[in-house]
């Protein structure tokens, strides 16, 4: 099963950096240097010293006027740095605000506080005020970069001979709201006169719920008309990446190429309904050879795997035998059945060199990439096919030969392929066969249910 990891088990991930640096000890749960305590992962959270630790420079420490502590909980652990020994760099804006405010000397900053406050020399920040310092003090250095680009221009025209344009900052605007609110200039008239403009119920939740189902329309539409394409080659399938998703022409090699893209970049939550989704073909490498290799990972919320083979959304499934008058799997299909249980036995046994991804073992990849939130422990991984779409299981009779066609009537033709294609689905105990169109209808069914739900 998967088990959101605890707060305690991602740190561990996170301190393993330190181990990387010859300089720094470990004694009980405190990092040193020359028997200096530089931090000390107690139970509460990081309790930082004064002094910093820079392994790149001729003298690797150096002394800073204020302390750090982080009480760390699932939030407020992206504040760790990539170099955990030393506290976040936000906690001198944090610093630097308050030296300035304050009449005494300013010795801890404690990030991640129930409430804010300063009290005998330590100031306590919430995690949402530290957020709110670290966006203003980003969009303050967007606009200053811009500020002296635009001064710069009348500069750059004469001396340069350079056409230039003034350019502008886009605004946080729900960071602006939150200066307006906090000023207390905002007056309940103000508020009134806001959400008239708003559709009546409308909130956060709404919004984001009406994006979500329109994308997932989009998305869902888009991909039909490509399944409608009697012949998706090569340039049809760079034009629709370029024209519905805005992929360059020469970031799609083929039909094949464009699905696992879109699957890649949109299909996480509105098709699969994943937590996590990876994308293996940018990871691998071959020398000299044709390279074989499965296109996406899934992990469910139980923490098994299943791996993805992509195939083109125009592929036949089945052939139709001249002998006995029977459909049998196609040679694409029929090959990535064959590729699957490799793949699935080479993560199961977890001993197979030939699949590395990133040169490592499938489930050493796995777990680099999703360790930090969830536990994959797969008793056995399953595999996942995806091919053509309902309406092309096979050829149309009319392009059959004239003995194919004595064979078998066209009503028993399209009736058989059908039944072809659910006792294959069935006979198979760790491969799930599935068309793009049922892909397609799972993520509708979905759609439908939760717009039925949000309208009781």
């Amino acid at each position: 099963m998967a088990f959101k990891k605890t707060v305690a088990e991602k740190l561990q991930t996170k301190l393993k950096v330190i181990d990387t640096y010859n300089q720094v000890s470990k004694v009980g749960n405190t990092f040193q240097i020359n028997d200096e305590i530089f931090l000390n992962n107690s139970e509460d959270g990081l309790i930082y010293g004064n002094k910093r630790f820079f392994p790149n420079l001729t003298e690797p420490v150096k002394e800073d006027s204020y302390a750090v502590t982080i009480l760390l909980n699932h939030y407020t652990l992206k504040y760790v740095n990539s170099n955990p020994i030393n506290p976040p760099k936000g906690s001198k804006k944090v610093y630097d605000i308050f030296k300035n405010l304050l009449d005494f000397e300013i010795e801890r900053v404690i990030i991640g506080a129930d409430e804010n406050s300063s009290i005998g020399g330590t100031i306590s920040i919430t995690k949402e005020m530290y957020d709110q310092i670290l966006g203003v003090d980003s969009e303050e250095r967007q606009e200053k970069n811009v500020r002296v680009f635009n001064r710069m221009v009348p500069f750059l025209s004469t001396e340069f001979n350079i056409n230039t344009e003034n350019i502008e900052v886009d605004r946080n605007y729900n960071l602006l709201m939150q200066e307006i609110i906090a000023s207390g200039e905002f007056t309940q008239a103000d508020l009134i006169n806001l959400t008239a403009h708003l559709e009546a119920g409308a909130s956060s939740t709404v919004v984001i719920e009406k994006q979500v189902t329109k994308q997932t329309q989009w998305l869902v539409e888009t991909i039909e008309e490509i399944l409608e394409e009697n012949r998706l080659n090569r340039i049809k399938a760079k034009n629709y990446g370029f024209e519905k998703f805005g992929y360059t022409k020469n970031s799609v090699n083929g039909p094949e190429h464009l699905m696992e893209k879109i699957l890649t970049d949109y299909g996480q939550y509105s098709l699969f309904g994943v937590p996590a989704l990876l994308n293996t073909n940018k990871y691998v490498i071959h020398d000299g050879v044709s390279r074989s290799q499965f296109d996406l990972i899934l992990i469910n919320h139980l923490g098994d795997i299943e791996l993805v083979e992509l195939k083109r959304p125009d592929q036949y499934l089945f052939e139709f035998g001249d002998g006995r008058g029977k459909f049998f799997p196609a040679k694409d299909l029929a090959i990535a059945i064959a590729q699957l249980e490799r793949y699935i036995t080479a993560v199961y046994k977890d001993n197979d060199d030939e699949y590395l991804i990133d040169n490592k073992k499938i489930r050493t990849f796995i777990n680099e990439k999703v360790g930090d939130v969830l536990y994959v422990e797969s008793i056995r991984p399953k595999g996942l096919i995806i091919i053509g779409s309902w309406q092309k299981l096979c050829k149309p009779y009319a392009e059959l030969t004239a003995v194919q066609k004595r064979k078998i009537t066209e009503v028993h033709y399209n009736e058989d392929s059908r039944q072809a294609y659910k006792e294959l689905k069935n006979s198979l105990k760790n491969i799930s066969i599935m068309t793009y169109s049922e892909l397609l209808e799972n993520a509708r069914t979905r759609l439908q249910f939760n717009t039925d739900e949000n309208r009781e």
